[in-house]
């Protein structure tokens, strides 16, 4: 017994000497043949998504489909759910779909992986492939300092896929697999629809809301001012007779001067707050709708932006009524004058 166990640690040593003694390009040589170097390839999306269980159903499908053509020698999909400080692992597909998503949460996060073993021509075992989306929602402030703190500047690099919607990796031995993978996630990520959490008639101010904010803001000088030359018209032609004094003129020209000021910061205000009601406008590049939690948080948030639509709509009609009500009264003392 003992001369077995001392053959047996002299053909590890041995072992152990022959592989320390290798070129370490040999070695890695040895490596790949029998399990491949790994490459990744990574396409971002920038475009909003609003998903919901079936989507990603119909994910696993298209990919589960495209495998079926190639030679799988064994395949797992995992799926990662993150849910504010917590995250649900599902160690199998089948964990995912049975899932009852009656849950207060609401979903922040969605990481799918399906790792499979492919069998290559050049290859005498079966190579490991892996693919990878991950879905999320908007990155949180603390997310940010954390990577700050952390230092590392690999996550810097990465910042416009950690920022982005959405994104996918494929980790691949074959190139074409990896690009026929990729065009499954993108032809699906196409196809999926936008959230429609701001009504489309306010969001196309929301997207233009300083322009919307400076033209009220100007608008408000502009019409005082022609309404005070006009009503100098007005009263030269009128009262004066067209011999109105330089006295009075200078009188009403330090008048017009000083009320411009007040009427200027009104506007501003007026503005400031249609800025403020298009900002609050609520809206995310991704929307979930698995849990009881998303859709009541969707359902808030459509109510919340209708009440926020309304009150911009308020006071823009406000603002623009008096312009106009001002455009009427200089349009009237210049065709009197």
């Amino acid at each position: 017994m003992n001369n077995l166990q001392n053959s047996n640690e002299i053909q590890v040593e041995n072992a152990g000497k022959l592989i320390g003694s290798l070129p370490k390009e040999s070695l890695k040589s040895l490596f790949y043949l029998c399990v491949g170097k790994p490459d990744s390839r990574t396409k971002v999306f920038s475009s909003a998504v609003f998903l919901e269980k079936d989507d990603i159903i119909e994910l696993n499908e298209c990919i589960t489909r495209k495998l079926k053509i190639h030679n799988i020698d064994a395949q797992i999909t995992t799926v990662s759910v993150g849910k504010g400080t917590d995250i649900s692992e599902f160690g199998t597909w089948r964990e995912f779909e049975e899932h009852h998503w009656h849950e207060p949460e609401c979903i922040e996060e969605l990481v799918i992986k399906w790792d499979f073993m492919i069998t290559l021509p050049d290859y005498k075992i079966p190579q490991r492939h892996t693919l990878l989306v991950r879905i999320s929602c908007d990155m949180k402030p603390g997310k940010f300092l954390q990577m700050v703190a952390s230092g590392n500047a690999d996550d810097f690099d990465q910042m416009d896929i950690l920022t982005a919607p959405a994104f996918c990796r494929v980790d691949f031995i074959n190139s074409q697999i990896s690009k026929e993978l990729i065009n499954e996630v993108s032809d699906w990520y196409e196809g999926r629809k936008e959230p429609e959490l701001i009504p489309s008639k306010f969001y196309w101010f929301k997207l233009r809301k300083n322009i919307v904010a400076m033209l009220i803001h100007h608008s408000f000088a502009l019409m005082f001012s022609l309404v005070w030359v006009t009503a100098y018209l007005w009263l030269d032609t009128n009262k004066f007779s067209g011999n109105i004094t330089l006295q009075a003129s200078a009188l009403w020209i330090f008048i017009g001067i000083y009320m411009l000021t007040p009427v200027t910061k009104f506007g501003h205000i007026i503005a400031s707050r249609v800025y403020s009601e298009l900002s609050e406008l609520e809206g995310s590049r991704v929307v979930f709708q698995f849990t009881s939690g998303d859709k009541k948080k969707l359902s808030e948030l459509a109510n919340y932006n209708k009440k926020k639509g309304r009150s911009f709509a308020m006071k823009s009609l406000f603002a623009f009524l008096i312009n106009i009500l001002a455009g009427i009264c200089s349009t009237y003392l210049y065709l009197n004058s």
